[in-house]
């Protein structure tokens, strides 16, 4: 979508002073390459979530193990912060960019499972 000078300067044009703008707007071959390429780095996230995952579960478990409760309490705090970006940037992503009631926000429900499947399988694998 891109900004029509035409359709902003018309209703300004009922002032008497005569704005002026100048728009700088960027070629439609550039946007289209931009937000293929934003495309295709989500893909490869999307990806790669289940896998980044197991760091999270491995540090979750680590940290019931662990001689010290201020060590253990660190490795959880951590776990979790790595568990927020392999989750949410992929669901925000597939939320955001399908309407509602569509087959693909139902495949974004279906990948939201996969992620929970993926988180339950690392705890199962590194007990």
């Amino acid at each position: 979508m891109q900004i029509e000078p035409a359709k902003i300067l018309q209703p300004l044009s009922k002032f008497k002073f005569k704005p002026k703008i100048t728009f700088k707007l960027y070629e439609k071959e550039e946007l289209q390459f931009y937000f293929s390429n934003f495309r295709l780095n989500c893909y490869l996230l999307l990806l790669f979530s289940p896998v980044g995952l197991g760091l999270s579960a491995y540090l979750f478990l680590a940290s019931f193990t662990m001689a010290t409760i201020g060590l253990g309490i660190g490795l959880f705090l951590v776990g979790l912060l790595l568990l927020l970006p392999w989750t949410l940037v992929p669901l925000l992503y597939l939320f955001t960019t399908f309407p509602q009631k569509t087959w693909q926000r139902k495949v974004s429900w279906g990948y939201a499972c996969v992620l929970v499947i993926a988180l339950a399988y690392w705890v199962y694998y590194f007990s």
